[in-house]
């Protein structure tokens, strides 16, 4: 398969030490369980919870075998050819490597999960069930779906990033509720700021990106007066903060590409970026009360 072994990302990291970092978290799938990770403490902090590193851990590893499962899946795909972008490809070209580490890291996942909360696991297995459900729906083709794989995605990751919260025993869940919500869309945006920058053709998302991360950004910043906590006032900043960032990558992207698309961002780089958008809560870290 010739179209496997082109990796333009992956060579420009070679090239560049500067660009190693990101171009493997990206190809790696590690991007996604970083970020619900990251969610996920800052919103069970919000709510008035301590998450246990199990719960965590258990995010962590679950997220990267979905993302790993799907990536394999998509490029597999028949229908999906046209559509296989750099992960795509690099998982192809290293399924037996990829396979094998998703192997090993089912049996500390099994561990994880037989000591964590039991709360946590519960709420967890619906998830999975739903991911599940979901996945077989998309892959498999039996049902067709009508719901926006955008938006799906983003409910369903805001909702496994809110169960070390929901799942513990602090009593700000209302907060938590309203802060999920908005990180949901937050979600929605970034998985359709992606697919508008594969799919510089398909006007009717490309024309959406901006115009949904000013009105998330709005939300966030409104709801910062119904929170209780400090806490939740920093978690409702960085869902504005992410918003903003996806907002100027939209504008300036769409800059480039009217007035110097020998200049344009790729939308290898651009995805990256989107991811690394979201991991504003890290500028408040030291803010924290450990």
């Amino acid at each position: 398969m010739a179209v496997v072994a082109s990796f333009p990302g992956a060579r420009a990291a070679r090239r560049s030490r500067a660009a190693f970092i990101p171009v493997y978290w990206h190809l790696l799938s590690l991007d996604a369980p970083t970020v619900a990770v990251l969610w996920a403490w800052s919103l069970a902090r919000a709510a008035g919870v301590e998450a246990s590193v199990a719960t965590l851990a258990v995010l962590g590893i679950g997220t990267w075998l979905i993302y790993i499962a799907d990536r394999l899946l998509d490029g597999r795909s028949p229908e999906r050819k046209n559509e296989l972008r750099e992960r795509h490809f690099f998982h192809l070209r290293h399924t037996r490597t990829m396979l094998i580490a998703a192997g090993s890291a089912c049996v500390p996942l099994l561990l994880l999960i037989a000591v964590m909360p039991a709360v946590a696991r519960r709420e967890d297995a619906w998830i999975f069930a739903v991911v599940l459900a979901y996945s077989a729906a998309v892959h498999q083709r039996f049902v067709r779906i009508r719901f926006p794989r955008e938006l799906a995605v983003g409910l369903v990751f805001a909702c496994a990033c809110a169960v070390p919260g929901w799942s513990g025993s602090g009593g700000l869940r209302g907060q938590l509720v309203t802060l999920t919500v908005v990180f949901a869309a937050l979600c929605f945006l970034n998985c359709t700021a992606i697919h508008a920058w594969e799919h510089p053709h398909d006007r009717r998302r490309w024309s959406r990106v901006s115009l949904m991360a000013g009105c998330i950004a709005v939300a966030a910043m409104a709801v910062i007066g119904t929170m209780r906590t400090l806490e939740g006032v920093r978690v409702a900043i960085s869902i504005a903060a992410s918003a903003l960032l996806l907002l100027a990558l939209d504008r300036d992207h769409r800059r480039a590409l009217k007035k110097h698309p020998d200049a344009m961002i790729s939308p290898f780089t651009l995805r990256i970026l989107a991811d690394a958008a979201l991991l504003t809560p890290t500028l408040l870290l030291w803010t924290w009360k450990w």
